[in-house]
Parts: structure tokens; sequence; C-alpha cells
């Protein structure tokens, strides 16, 4: 049964990876969060694309619905740099505007009274 998940979760992310790569722009970093529920996505183009759960907004799309495949994250443009932690994500933009999102119960976002931010 293990080896058949396995084998499932190949497939999606080689099906995931294909159309992440496809078209002019490649795929230049990847950031996967500590918890493993969520990843991020830089391409050449600098757009910012993410996926997985999202129960914190952590993916950056103004929600908190998960997604099992790569969405493009709309509000960033021409991002350089990807991090993502447990329930949080960040991005910097080449004009050195710094964006954060998701979990912020310990203060990571850099936010005073917000619990979280989508």
């Amino acid at each position: 049964m293990k080896r058949r998940n396995l084998i499932k979760t190949w497939l999606l992310c080689a099906t995931m990876l294909q159309s992440l790569t496809s078209g002019a722009q490649t795929v230049t970093n990847v950031a996967a969060g500590s918890s493993g529920y969520h990843s991020l996505f830089l391409k050449s183009d600098g757009s910012l694309w993410a996926m997985g759960y999202n129960y914190s907004g952590q993916l950056g799309d103004g929600t908190t619905a998960s997604t099992n495949f790569p969405e493009q994250i709309i509000v960033a443009s021409n991002v350089t740099t990807i991090a993502a932690g447990g329930m949080h994500s960040l991005f910097l933009e080449n004009d050195g505007s710094l964006w954060t999102m998701g979990n912020n119960f310990y203060g990571q976002l850099g936010y005073n009274s917000f619990p979280q931010v989508n």
C-alpha cells in the first residue's frame, strides 16, 4: 500500500512539474514549508507559484483554500527570492519590498497585531 501511494505521489509531482516548466519560463527556485504541506516555485520571469495546504493563507492567494496544483500568485511580480516556513511564506521583489503571508502566531510575519495574513 505504501509503495502505491509513493508511486501516485511521484506521478502527481511529475505532472505538476511538467505544467510549471511548460512555456518559455523555467523554475529557478523552490521552497517547501518546514511542515512539508506547502511549496513555492519561482519562475525565470519573476512570477511566483504556490500549491499545497493553505489553512493560514500561506500560499498568498487571498484565500485559505488549499490546492493540489500550482497557482500563480497574482500580487507577486518581479520576485527574486522565496522562503517558506511551517505555516507562512515570504518573498522578496526586485525593488526590495518584502512580502509575508500566513500564520503570524509568533510574529514571524513581522506584524504586531494580526494573527494571519492571506
